[in-house]
């Protein structure tokens, strides 16, 4: 009985262990980039009449601005190199940088979480 309560012990610490090491591994960092909680389709909308002109939403080519298919999947944003997280994109988007203006109020909040909503589906 003791060699099992000893095994089942382990067998915890290990797990415990690898849980660890996988949350602060590069691969956990690229997909915990923060949470918007938008509506996809009023962001696309958004995008459409803000964003649209200057940033593709279905390539990478640069147009005006990068494309901007894959952000979310990316490690960088693509004209400034700066990690991809809600927060930094929100901030290029209120601040601008990299060639782009800023739009500092011109969004709500939730527009805001809208616009990150629809950008985590290209």
């Amino acid at each position: 009985m003791t060699t099992l309560k000893s095994l089942l012990l382990a067998l915890a610490l290990l797990g415990a262990l690898a849980t660890s090491l996988l949350a602060t591994s590069p691969a956990a960092a690229v997909t915990q980039k923060g949470k918007a909680n938008g509506n996809a389709a009023t962001g696309r909308q958004l995008f459409a009449e803000t964003c649209g002109p200057c940033h593709s939403a279905t390539s990478k080519t640069t147009n005006v601005g990068p494309g901007l298919q894959g952000l979310f999947k990316g490690r960088k944003m693509p004209a400034t190199n700066r990690p991809v997280s809600v927060a930094v994109v929100k901030a290029q988007i209120q601040k601008g940088g990299g060639g782009m203006p800023a739009f500092g109020s011109k969004y709500t909040a939730q527009q805001l979480d809208d616009l990150i909503a629809y950008l985590r589906t290209l």
